[in-house]
């Protein structure tokens, strides 16, 4: 049995910029302290203050806080800058979710808060939790292709969780298996040696595959009368970082959403995809019809999106992009591509119009 679970994203519209909370950029410098002059002109380049830091739930232009982390990492030659964030990036830097997290009863009730969160510190992201029988496994990902490189923001995020887990548990928990979005060309070793995991690029999002046994185990810090605690601070927290009322979603946004989500992970037809929405096969395909579009060109744009993003960053394999976007080989995935963008994928690139 299998079972998953998608928390809503933003409730942003896809024309809408992407924002993510400085309590995150603060991190950037703090992993560079004795570079503040140099810091600080690369923050304003990218149109950061370090005084927008004492406001750690600010919203900020994710696409920005982005390019800031791969500017920093080739700037101060640090080309896993984003792994060494995270791994001091833990419950400390978390300011009040700190008692939020240690108030969980088990790595699974902990997981499931910062998934309800996750969505209130970075809009347009996807969190995803997939359940099988001895293992679940948690995705992450930006729902913007156009916010591309990102290796160094999922590299951070993967090492945080992994540091807030062992801070949880205990400092030698190690996952089953980490995914990453991006390609892994010369970055193996020293990936599965920080993760001490086998690590996988050029997957459709980056996940941690945890044990089931893991996630259930009582937390040591956990104690009975925590879950009133838990449920007061929530509540107290949800407030604090609240989103502003959003635009309700058209349908033909709701159904790319969804297989955005699925993409290279589960099937995208289209009954299955109204079956996700809550809606018959007839309902689903009127409702699009009524808002000028159909399934079959949602289903082409979202893969050209991602195709676009994939193929103009030039690290990731045919055969890998093929399997992502749900195409049974290459050469079907090849002829799709150059019929959209009249030209073959190997010859694509940001120069090409």
């Amino acid at each position: 049995m299998v079972t998953s679970d998608y928390p809503a994203s933003s409730g942003l519209k896809r024309n809408e910029n992407a924002t993510i909370r400085t309590l995150f950029l603060a991190a950037v410098a703090n992993e560079l302290p004795g570079r503040k002059e140099e810091i600080d002109a690369l923050l304003e380049e990218h149109g950061f203050f370090r005084s927008q830091m004492t406001s750690p739930y600010e919203r900020v232009p994710l696409h920005r806080y982005i390019s800031l982390l791969e500017s920093a990492a080739v700037k101060f030659a640090r080309p896993f800058l984003g792994l060494e964030m995270g791994e001091k990036f833990g419950l400390t830097e978390l300011g009040p979710f700190h008692a939020l997290f240690t108030s969980s009863s088990s790595l699974r009730d902990a997981l499931a808060t910062f998934a309800r969160f996750q969505s209130r510190w970075q809009t347009r992201t996807l969190l995803g939790i997939d359940r099988a029988e001895q293992v679940t496994t948690y995705s992450y990902r930006i729902d913007d292709p156009d916010i591309w490189p990102r290796r160094q923001d999922a590299e951070f995020t993967i090492a945080g969780l992994i540091t807030l887990i062992k801070q949880l548990t205990n400092a030698k928990w190690v996952p089953v298996e980490v995914h990453l979005e991006h390609a892994l060309a010369g970055r193996e070793q020293h990936l599965q040696r920080f993760f001490r995991a086998p690590t996988f690029g050029s997957q459709a999002s980056n996940q941690l595959v945890i044990l089931n046994q893991d996630l259930d185990r009582p937390l040591p810090r956990f104690h009975s009368d925590d879950g009133r605690l838990k449920t007061i601070l929530e509540s107290h927290l949800l407030d604090l970082v609240r989103l502003d009322a959003a635009t309700p979603k058209s349908m033909a946004e709701r159904t790319a959403e969804t297989i955005a989500r699925r993409l290279g992970q589960a099937s995208v037809e289209c009954d299955v995809i109204a079956s996700d929405l809550n809606l018959s096969v007839r309902s689903l395909r009127r409702r699009l019809m009524e808002e000028g579009t159909s399934f079959r060109e949602v289903l082409q744009e979202t893969r050209q999106a991602k195709a676009r993003t994939m193929l103009e960053n030039g690290e990731i394999p045919l055969v890998a992009a093929a399997r992502i976007l749900g195409y049974s080989d290459t050469a079907t995935f090849s002829r799709a591509f150059k019929q959209w963008t009249g030209t073959p994928p190997r010859r694509f690139s940001r120069k090409e119009p």
